[in-house]
Parts: structure tokens; sequence; C-alpha cells
């Protein structure tokens, strides 16, 4: 599936149907993404809220990362995510460790608990949305990936 990007196909005043469409799509998305991270922090602490699932994934992904290059990346102000690294510290779900060159840096690593719930909480999700695209068609599957990386990328540029 092609699909092109060029402003000359159809000027915005020419398809404001279209375009109320889609951006009534992409905030239902929203709406149940929201959802599923709250189920999800749930699911990996009931005192956890949907805001500290991107700072556990990035100390996840990571296994080894700075509180500065979390906020760098997800924007969050620094007084924010030291308190939720202090709490994901009291849940057993992440240590800190000094730099050995720099005794002021800590760096942020994930617990084998963090792991262990991670895998477990996200397993049952990728196998339930795994499940409902069976269906589909390489093509539509290759198709959806790449509008969903062309819409992130222009989200990104906004």
């Amino acid at each position: 599936m092609q699909v092109s990007s060029k402003a000359e196909d159809a000027p915005t005043a020419e398809r404001p149907d279209l375009y109320a469409s889609a951006e009534q799509e992409l905030f239902s998305l929203i709406a149940l993404t929201a959802r599923a991270k709250r189920e999800l922090a749930a699911r990996l602490d009931s005192r956890l809220t949907p805001g500290y699932l991107p700072v556990l994934g990035m100390i996840l992904r990571s296994q080894r990362i700075t509180q500065s290059e979390i906020c760098e990346h997800l924007l969050v102000d620094k007084a924010a995510l030291s308190r939720m690294i202090t709490k994901l510290e009291q849940l057993a779900l992440v240590k800190r460790e000094v730099d050995p060159e720099d005794r002021r840096v800590f760096h942020l690593l994930p617990t084998e608990l963090a792991v262990e719930r991670w895998h477990e909480c996200f397993q049952g999700w990728r196998t339930e949305l795994r499940s409902r695209m069976t269906n589909w068609d390489n093509e539509d599957l290759s198709a959806l990936i790449d509008l969903l990386s062309r819409l992130n990328l222009e989200i990104k540029s906004l």
C-alpha cells in the first residue's frame, strides 16, 4: 500500500470530513491507550499510576540510565521524576547505583522483580492484542506499521 504525503494531493479545505474522521479515530486511540496504561500500571502494582510506565519502561530498556537522561527524553520535571524514582525504589522495582566517576550522578537500574512483573503484565497484553490481529494479512499489518510510524514522525515535529 503506497501512501502519498504530498500536500497538493488534496488541499485541507477540500477534505474536512476526512480530517475530522482521522482526528476522531486518533482521539479514540488516545483514550484506549490511556485506559490500557491505567490497567497495566495497576497490574504492575496497585500503587502505580500510568505516568510510571514510560519511566520504568525506559529503565528496563536501557538497563542503566540517569535521571537527567529520562528527564530529557520524556520531558519530565526533575522533581516529579525524583518522586517517581523514590516510589519505584520503595516498591523494589528500581535501584540506584552511584557513578564511580562522578559521585553526584546516580544510575537507575531495574530490579529482577521489575523485569518479571513487566514481562508478566505486557505478555498478557501482547497476546491479547496479537489474537485480535490474527485475521489481518501481512499487507494490512505493514500498512498499519508504516502509517503509525509516519504519524509518530509528524506528531514529533509539532
